[in-house]
């Protein structure tokens, strides 16, 4: 059943951005109570800017290589799964090799001349490491993806999480500051690398290896080409923000606003079903297409609402006990950010328009989207300083997110219903009223008032038939089979 297929893919996903959220909270707690603000803000800067040139590592590869991977597969073309792979393998590797050279050579110059923070030079250079080692797991996850196989995910989670929380604990207490930190990144990376190459030997070595066609690359250039404009564009749209923060303002800044992004963030990631659906839209077409979308959007819209105004309620006891009071500044900025997490796990657009092999679209709103968050940053920033990023950030995401519903509507005919966002929002908003009236003293508090809000959610969300019985029946059987 495809349900269950997607349900238990959610599973694998859901649990290894929960292993990867928990491990980064941790992680980021960790080394932001130790480096205190300024450092923090170094190894936050350092960071954003591996993940920005991560993109360039890629430029669209991966999802090339899934979206064309599961046709073939889904055609039992074993010798055209192997030439999507090994071809693409080939420009991978290549393009991995170029930025992570090119930002060891260019570190001095970047951290003096573009950010003024010497102390960023060797970051840096440690960054670079890390580049080439996690973008070249990034690709071999990739593989399992195209197989519609979400469990590999799982694997590179706890392998990658749990090496890197041992690792960057260690060698910060070694006393190695923000180069050990980063090393911590580049010894999981290396570890995760290995793993997902014994586990791809393990599982599709018959598949993957052999002889292979030849693939038609003026199709899949034309499709890579336009991932490769919308990857730069989005990636640019993440972390433009924390490079104009770390140009104009001093590096404690950078470690406050990422204090509050990188919480944010991690919540998204737990409501977040549109990437493991993207094998599936592959698949689908008119009726049952829009049923597909239609389910997973309103169920991503009863999870994501209350988490919102949840985070909202309750965030400044949340930076207090996870940071400290010295990150206390990072407050009004994580409520602009919550709103984030609408966008990541109401997201569907970008996911159907490439699965249909219609990547302009998402390419076009992405790139006036970044060209509005740049603006809008350079504005605000120098203006409200890291709250005025914040804003700059939701507002040029909710343009892309509205711009992409209406040309999935007049390109696919596929639309939310208004009630799917209505009504978990009036629930939130109740909900909301009721916890805001608690201030939790302790940990114990908190998650009472947490439970607390989820019984009042749900009850009005019955109330306001936001959910029915057909709902819990169809969640029922997609668990049990019956």
């Amino acid at each position: 059943m495809l349900a269950r297929k997607v349900f238990r893919n959610v599973i694998y996903n859901s649990s290894s951005i929960l292993i990867a959220n928990a491990v980064g909270v941790i992680v980021t707690i960790y080394v932001a109570r130790t480096l205190k603000p300024e450092m923090f803000g170094i190894y936050s800067l350092a960071l954003s800017i591996a993940y920005l040139l991560l993109t360039f590592t890629d430029l669209g590869i991966n999802a090339t290589l899934i979206r064309y991977v599961a046709h073939a597969s889904s055609l039992k073309d074993h010798e055209l799964v192997r030439g999507y792979i090994k071809g693409l393998s080939k420009l991978k590797v290549t393009l991995v090799l170029m930025v992570s050279i090119t930002l060891f050579a260019l570190s001095e110059v970047l951290s003096v001349q573009v950010f003024h923070k010497p102390l960023l030079s060797d970051s840096l250079k440690v960054a670079s490491i890390f580049i080439l080692f996690f973008s070249l797991s990034e690709f071999v996850n990739a593989i399992f993806n195209a197989f519609n196989d979400f469990k590999a995910n799982l694997v590179k989670s706890m392998v990658y999480n749990l090496s890197r929380l041992f690792f960057v604990i260690l060698f910060v207490f070694m006393g190695l500051s923000v180069i050990g930190a980063l090393m911590g990144f580049v010894f999981a990376s290396v570890l995760s690398l290995t793993a997902l190459i014994a586990l791809l030997l393990k599982k599709h070595s018959l598949i993957v290896f052999g002889r292979a066609k030849s693939i038609e690359w003026r199709r899949v250039v034309r499709f890579t080409g336009y991932l490769t404009v919308g990857s730069v564009t989005w990636v640019v749209f993440a972390y433009v923000d924390s490079l104009m923060i770390g140009i104009f303002l001093p590096a404690e800044e950078v470690g406050y606003y990422k204090a509050a992004y990188d919480i944010a963030g991690a919540i998204a990631g737990l409501v977040s079903i549109p990437a493991v659906l993207f094998p599936v839209f592959v698949q689908l077409e008119g009726k049952n297409l829009k049923n597909a979308f239609n389910r997973a959007f309103k169920y991503s819209s009863v999870l994501s609402f209350p988490v919102v105004f949840g985070l909202i309620s309750l965030g400044e006891q949340l930076i207090g006990f996870a940071y400290g009071a010295d990150y206390l500044k990072a407050v009004p900025v994580l409520y602009i950010l919550s709103f984030l997490i609408l966008g990541s796990a109401l997201g569907f657009w970008g996911v159907m328009f490439n699965a249909k092999e219609r990547p302009e679209y998402p390419v076009y709103v992405s790139f006036f989207a970044m060209i509005l968050n740049i603006v809008l940053n350079y504005l605000m920033i120098t203006r409200w300083g890291i709250l005025g990023a914040g804003i700059a950030t939701v507002i040029s995401n909710a343009f892309s997110w509205a711009a992409l519903a209406y040309l999935s509507r007049r390109v696919f005919g596929v639309f939310p219903e208004i009630s799917h966002l209505a009504k978990p929002a009036a629930s939130s908003l109740i909900m909301f009223y009721i916890i805001s009236q608690f201030k939790p003293s302790s940990l114990i508090e908190g998650v009472l008032i947490v439970f607390l809000g989820a019984a009042v959610y749900f009850a009005v969300l019955f109330l306001l038939r936001g959910l029915k019985m057909d709902d819990l029946r169809y969640m029922r059987m997609i668990l049990i089979g019956s």
